[in-house]
């Protein structure tokens, strides 16, 4: 085996890691790269700092969730336990308010004195962007899949017992998983948005009735609260299904053995995002879980659940402790792709969503107006055009933040919150009410991408009602 070393460097963050290359791999030349499967030792180190991290792969882990969840609490605002005590023994952060900076906190791994207890802690002050150029370091190194392809971080979002009593409930969204962007992860890592409620659409053997007033159909059962996104705002009736036929789950599961699987990272991303709030927006009776349950499921390009099968220690037979196999649909068109993600729900009640062989490159928010005439053109009337739409004062405290898609003729085709507050209070936004994801050529049950460009925004409302519309942070993204 051969020892190489990959660095991953910010202006205020380096992260090393050295390992070997696996020669009996059988792609370890494939791609002219050598492919490094084997960690040996992991480095940090900051600017304007002489101390420098090190250890091997706890230490490694334990940096990566550590920083992912405290930027995560910073961010949203929320203060979330798991940020104070995922591997606490190596790695810690805690905030330093009077001085606005943030404390990692380093319990060497292997440094033991004779008492058999850990060595005196390492401390160092980061300001801001420091803790974010590590977070961008973190990714630069997910994202590279030429180096310990199976090291990966499960994002997840706040969970339901950890939040305020007096903050209203708002589904929420995993992060889409790694290996995004920088950008990408951080937008994933500060959670992404819910929308209006919607009715799960009723299966062919299920019936419905249907007001011939507006054609909805409203299934016999009660109706099922999705998340509300753009992409996720309704599901197609039986009618407008991929295909009318249906199939037994042992039929669609032999079709899905046998589908081509979804590789575009843009497209997995999506469909992660809409997945997520299927089952978070379901997921009910969380407290009856006293273990992890993982399952890998298999999704159409439309977002619609097809199949899933439990994955060893888990039993098939726990599904029924899950909202799958309610949100699994009965129909597929035998020429579909199939997209497949690794859905775990942990008995801490937290939701875990990821692709299942990760994403093999940048996903996007898909093709986007960069044009300066055009962006500015859009600026005001959208502006306007939330303005007149929110007739109530505002009673959030925090500063809401939201990603705006907006087509050239200025139609709202896709948000998403960008912060814990955001997600808590956006429907005391009037956005659900002005998205129309149509615009775009999004087809909820077809096709879950902007088929359309879309100028992106950032979009704040604050407490005092001010509301602020420019050009989209790349830190949003």
């Amino acid at each position: 085996m051969t020892t190489i070393r990959r660095q991953y460097s910010l202006p205020n963050c380096q992260l090393i890691v050295e390992g070997l290359i696996d020669s009996q791999a059988e792609d370890s030349m494939t791609s002219g790269r050598p492919l490094v499967s084997i960690l040996v030792n992991a480095e940090c180190a900051f600017a304007n700092s002489e101390k420098r991290l090190m250890g091997g792969r706890d230490f490694l882990e334990s940096l990566v969730k550590a920083a992912s969840a405290y930027a995560q609490e910073f961010l949203s605002g929320v203060r979330h336990p798991l940020a104070h005590h995922l591997n606490s023994n190596i790695i810690g952060f805690a905030r330093v308010e009077d001085r606005n900076l943030h404390r990692l906190i380093w319990h060497p791994e292997t440094e033991q004195n004779n008492a058999g207890t850990p060595s005196e802690a390492v401390e160092i002050d980061l300001t801001t962007v420091q803790l974010f150029d590590l977070v961008e370091a973190v990714d630069q190194l997910l994202a590279d899949r030429r180096t310990l392809p199976d090291f990966s971080l499960h994002l997840e979002p706040v969970s339901r017992r950890y939040r305020k009593a007096d903050v209203p409930v708002a589904r929420r969204v995993a992060p889409v998983a790694l290996g995004a962007s920088s950008v990408a992860l951080l937008g994933a890592l500060f959670l992404a948005l819910p929308v209006p409620k919607v009715e799960e659409p009723p299966r062919r053997e299920e019936t419905a009735q249907t007001d011939p007033a507006d054609g909805d159909a409203t299934p016999t059962e009660p109706p099922l609260a999705i998340p509300e996104s753009p992409i996720a705002q309704e599901s197609p009736s039986p009618q407008e299904s991929p295909s009318p036929e249906t199939l037994s789950p042992e039929e669609i599961k032999a079709l899905v053995a046998s589908a081509p699987q979804v590789s575009d990272p843009t497209v997995l991303k999506y469909l992660a995002r809409n997945l997520y709030q299927q089952i978070d927006g379901a997921w009910e009776d969380r407290g009856t879980i006293d273990r992890d349950l993982q399952y890998r499921v298999s999704v159409t390009p439309g977002g619609l659940i097809v199949n899933y099968e439990a994955v060893q220690p888990t039993s098939q037979d726990a599904a029924e402790q899950t909202p799958l196999p309610k949100l699994r649909y009965n129909t597929l068109d035998e020429n579909a792709e199939i997209a497949d993600f690794r859905v775990v729900f942990t008995d801490n009640e937290v939701l875990q969503v990821s692709p299942w062989d990760g994403y093999q490159g940048t996903a996007t928010l898909g093709e986007e107006i960069t044009d300066r005439a055009t962006l500015s053109a859009l600026t005001q009337p959208l502006r306007n055009r939330i303005l007149d739409a929110q007739s109530d004062e505002p009673t959030y405290d925090r500063a809401l933040v939201f990603r705006v898609g907006v087509t050239e003729e200025g139609a709202i085709a896709d948000y998403e919150a960008k912060n814990q507050a955001a997600l808590d209070f956006v429907e005391r936004t009037p956005l659900p009410d002005l998205v129309k994801p149509e615009a775009a050529g999004i087809e909820p049950g077809k096709n879950l991408i902007p088929q359309e460009p879309l100028a992106q925004f950032q979009v704040i409302f604050k407490p005092s009602g001010a509301l602020e519309v420019g050009p989209l942070d790349n830190r949003y993204r």
